[in-house]
């Protein structure tokens, strides 16, 4: 039986239907064709099928264990679990959210890392006044979350940004000459201002 006979019996659509749904999802960008039966779902339809999983209308939790596992394995996130990286897409939600716009419209064409940039807190240029986490946390009003993805939003910010090479060697990122986000020796990527590598770093300044 063919790929689209089992979808239009298990949808219970008719084989034209599923034709043409498929050729919308390639069209938008959210699979790609590899060969006559053989389709591959894009970054783009991962991030989508995680908002969905994300907001409730996916109920099957083998599925949304495979989709968070996929976009892990596609944003080089794999030392990170799975539940940092629900953290991360939670809060890029958050945002988006608290911004007026609908994450399903938004959050699908950013992909990692260029996604980190949404979670900028709005008073950034208070930075030497407190800490980027502490900053990120009163912006998104949830500590937990923060905490969780704060190793992601770390390497995100490290790709993206001008790396500085501190005095015993780490990298980091800075900011009006204040770390922000450093790939710490003791705790890998952080931004969490009690590493004691930020410390070291801040009583230095």
């Amino acid at each position: 039986m063919s790929l689209y006979k089992l979808i239009a019996e298990y949808a219970d659509i008719s084989i034209a239907t599923v034709y043409r749904k498929i050729s919308e999802l390639i069209t938008w960008g959210y699979l790609v064709r590899v060969n006559k039966n053989n389709y591959l779902i894009t970054v783009k339809g991962l991030i989508t099928l995680a908002l969905l999983c994300m907001n409730g209308s996916i109920k099957d939790d083998e599925v949304c264990q495979d989709v968070v596992s996929l976009l892990k394995r596609e944003w080089d996130l794999e030392e990170f679990n799975d539940e940092n990286v629900k953290a991360y897409l939670k809060l890029l939600i958050t945002k988006v959210s608290k911004d007026g716009l609908d994450p399903l419209q938004i959050l699908p064409n950013l992909s990692f890392p260029r996604s980190v940039l949404l979670l900028f807190p709005n008073d950034i240029f208070h930075i030497n006044n407190k800490s980027f986490m502490d900053l990120l946390i009163e912006d998104l009003d949830n500590e937990e979350l923060v905490i969780k993805a704060q190793g992601i939003i770390a390497k995100a910010l490290m790709a993206l940004l001008p790396i500085t090479t501190l005095e015993d060697g780490c990298k980091a990122v800075t900011i009006s000459g204040k770390v922000i986000a450093v790939k710490c020796r003791i705790k890998g990527y952080t931004i969490n201002p009690r590493c004691p590598i930020l410390m070291k770093t801040t009583i230095n300044k």
